[in-house]
């Protein structure tokens, strides 16, 4: 029997012993989350597998005495570079405590360095026995690639939308694989897609798209472009075949995608024919349209603003394309409140309240695409309807994106709007419409608005009458891609709201448009990823602490005494003979 005990015995630590060494050659992990939160994707997968040289990554949140929260959000960093190895031998990485044997004076050399190459230290407090004390940590990594080298911020508060920073780290833990695999992405330049923002038509200034151009440039190579009548300087690349006449030939396009963010002056009929064989060519299109003139401002320096339909030149492109842009307003129930003056006025200071104004929608995306999978609120001025046209028979297939709440009500233009419509209370029989559509997304083999194009530039401008398959996304609201500014012209980020002080998801639905259009499918399919934030509730901890601290304390030995009972009686019942 000892003999055959000790063969077992040996026999466990010999099994054990090769499955470790197995197990540092082979990967393997059993995620039991619902949502697959610590499975890598296959779009992750593949683009680690497509690596060429090592990528080197070093991290510098490290040390003793880190947070919980912190140190927890270095743990979940490394398992993930760990299985970002299993699947490519190119990723390395190494994780740095800056503070670790240095001087005063070192360290704020260490962390100005840091901070001129894109990390920013953030300040910790503490409670000690003789009072709070305040230390830095660097809550980031610094990415290398052959000679280039990226900043990578570990910690995501997506622009503002969690406040506390227990949420922030772990939506930052949530979002991690998007922020690393991102970063990759960046300085391995696997995404090289070229967009464009419009120009040539009243569009929304620089500085007005400048946060949505940054969003966008973390990806692909952002440009603007003016549209005007001379085809050889535009969005095509151009082939002169004979300098003395002037002769040329379209040989492609420029650019992938074409941002067209709010214009207010009317389309030529050329410049609409350049989109169309931009369209043709495979080209995609984002539009952010508003069919009616309205603007708040206007609203604040007069009584009343007449709001007219917007004169573009494009319904027939539009129609051609299978939408329609309704010149109407929608109020919604459901909407953003603005600062209105109550007409008082403390220590010579005008007094303003904050009152719902029903032009302004707040939209939850109902709809289950990955463009709009898991978005938030987005914020909206002045929206307007759109509807879907054209044969159920065509090659085009139509997906509404978002759409308006349950209680929302039409406003037909021309019409005038004011203020004073904020002091009475709202109707609710009259906002009886729901869900009507104020973004659609259009993809397939588009036909041309100039099939019947005759003359003799037709060959040379080699007109194309039926699109390679390709995609594009109307947005009925000009503003949903404007970015507000502050004091002294600062700039928040897209989708701020300065005056409720609340961030909105429009910069990730133009993101998972601007990537959907792009056919970066992988980005996006990692980025709409199920993550369910399952935060205690702090209401519920303080009502019931008490409860629940009785529950962990004598549940654990009521347990313990029950086994304690029935293993007494089981040995009574088997031993009283």
């Amino acid at each position: 029997m000892k003999r055959s005990n000790l063969i077992v015995f040996l026999m466990i630590i010999i099994v054990v012993i090769a499955l470790n060494i197995i197990s540092s050659f082979v990967f393997t992990r059993i995620d039991l989350t619902a949502e697959k939160r610590y499975t890598i994707s296959n779009s992750t997968r593949t683009m680690l597998k497509n690596l060429d040289d090592i990528v080197y990554i070093k991290v510098y949140l490290d040390g003793k005495g880190l947070p919980a929260d912190f140190a927890e959000l270095s743990l979940k960093t490394r398992e993930l570079l760990d299985e970002m190895r299993a699947y490519s031998d190119n990723i390395e990485y190494e994780f740095i405590d800056p503070t670790k044997n240095v001087s005063t004076e070192e360290l704020r050399a260490i962390y100005g360095e840091l901070y001129s190459k894109g990390l920013r230290p953030q300040p910790i407090q503490t409670m000690e026995a003789d009072g709070v004390s305040t230390r830095y940590i660097v809550p980031g990594a610094l990415v290398y690639y052959k000679q280039f080298e990226i900043p990578l911020q570990l910690v995501d508060s997506d622009d503002g939308l969690l406040a506390q920073r227990d949420d922030i780290v772990k939506y930052s833990i949530e979002k991690l694989e998007y922020n690393v695999g991102n970063a990759i992405r960046r300085i391995t330049h696997q995404q090289k897609a070229k967009v464009a923002f419009l120009k040539g038509h009243g569009e929304l200034t620089n500085a007005e798209v400048f946060k949505a151009a940054v969003a966008i440039a973390q990806f692909y190579e952002v440009d603007s472009v003016v549209l005007d009548n001379r085809i050889t300087t535009g969005i095509f690349n151009v082939v002169v075949t004979d300098t003395v006449n002037g002769d040329f030939n379209i040989k492609g396009n420029k650019y992938d995608l074409l941002i067209i963010a709010k214009p207010t002056k009317p389309f030529s009929d050329y410049e609409k024919f350049m989109l169309d064989q931009f369209v043709m060519r495979g080209g995609k299109l984002l539009w952010y349209v508003d069919p009616v003139m309205a603007e708040i401002d206007s609203m604040y320096n007069l009584p009343e603003m007449p709001c007219l339909p917007q004169n573009l030149n494009l319904e027939d492109m539009f129609f051609r394309y299978g939408v329609r842009f309704n010149t109407n307003l929608l109020q919604d129930i459901n909407a953003l409140s603005i600062p209105v003056s109550s007409g008082e006025n403390v220590a010579g200071q005008a007094q303003y309240k904050m009152i719902p104004f029903y032009y302004f929608p707040v939209i939850t995306p109902f709809v289950d695409h990955p463009i709009v999978k898991n978005l938030s609120w987005l914020r909206t001025e002045f929206v307007s309807s759109i509807d879907t046209v054209g044969t159920s028979n065509s090659n085009l297939k139509k997906t509404v994106l978002l759409t308006s709440s349950q209680t929302t009500k039409v406003l037909n233009t021309p019409a005038i709007i004011s203020l004073e419509v904020l002091k009475k209370r709202a109707d609710l029989r009259q906002f009886n419409k729901q869900y009507l559509p104020i973004s659609v997304l259009v993809e397939g083999e588009f036909t041309s608005l100039y099939t019947d194009l005759q003359g003799e530039n037709v060959e040379q401008l080699n007109v194309i009458y039926k699109s390679k398959p390709t995609k594009m996304i109307f947005v009925a609201d000009g503003d949903m891609i404007k970015n507000q500014f502050g004091k002294d012209n600062f700039i928040y980020p897209l989708g701020y709201d300065k005056h409720t002080a609340t961030a909105f998801a429009n910069k990730n639905f133009l993101l998972n448009a601007v990537n959907y259009l792009c056919d970066d499918e992988d980005i996006l399919q990692v980025r709409s990823k199920d993550f369910k934030m399952r935060i205690l509730d702090k209401n519920k901890i303080l009502k019931n602490r008490g409860f629940w601290q009785t529950v962990n304390l004598v549940l654990p030995l009521l347990l313990i005494l029950i086994m304690g009972v029935v293993l007494l009686t089981m040995r009574y019942f088997k031993y009283k003979k």
